[in-house]
């Protein structure tokens, strides 16, 4: 496995990018072990944090994908990566949809905003590799902790903020999870 060839590879148009996004949803679920309708009970707040605990562990793994990248290519940590990215980006989405629920919008206008933050960060992580300035996926897994921080943090004051940074999280979670799934291949 290269990683570089992989992360050029991962640069996807935006119908991919929401077929991705999709299947990330979907392949959360093994992670989460929760359904879709247990999931939109819990409150935005209750998500979100659930969402952050399995940050850590993504750029961990992230990192540790970057590391053996050149001397065992293992496909398991791309697994793993990918596997921590979906549970995560799952938690985050249905938290925007019970955001959405609870204050009256609709989400789509921020899950093209997500797929659009997406397409930028696999971009920027293009480049970044051919610099070879920057650890694969590092960068996005600190950008999604950020913004599901402030997501978490705007919950009481802000309403729209927290859509805001919940999309922009979703976007770094999916950068990661098209790269892993590109990488476990």
């Amino acid at each position: 496995m290269d990683l570089d060839r992989t992360i050029a590879s991962a640069a996807a148009d935006e119908p991919q990018l929401r077929h991705a996004y999709r299947i990330a949803v979907a392949a959360g679920s093994s992670n989460t072990g929760c359904a879709a309708e247990q999931e939109r009970c819990y409150g935005v707040l209750r998500l979100l944090t659930q969402a952050l605990l399995r940050l850590p562990d993504l750029a961990v793994c992230a990192y540790t994908l970057y590391l053996f990248d050149e001397t065992s290519g293992d496909p398991a940590i791309a697994r793993a990566v990918s596997d921590v990215a979906a549970g995560a980006l799952r938690l985050a989405h249905r938290a925007l949809e019970v955001h959405g629920r609870d204050v009256g919008y609709d989400t789509g206008a921020w899950l093209d905003q997500a797929l659009l933050v997406a397409g930028v960060a696999l971009e920027r992580t293009v480049e970044a590799e051919e610099e070879h300035e920057l650890a694969a996926g590092l960068v996005e897994a600190r950008a999604a902790t950020l913004a599901l921080t402030r997501a978490a943090a705007a919950t009481v004051e802000d309403r729209m903020l927290v859509a805001d940074q919940l999309a922009c999280g979703l976007g770094y979670l999916l950068a990661l999870f098209v790269i892993a799934r590109r990488a476990a291949q």
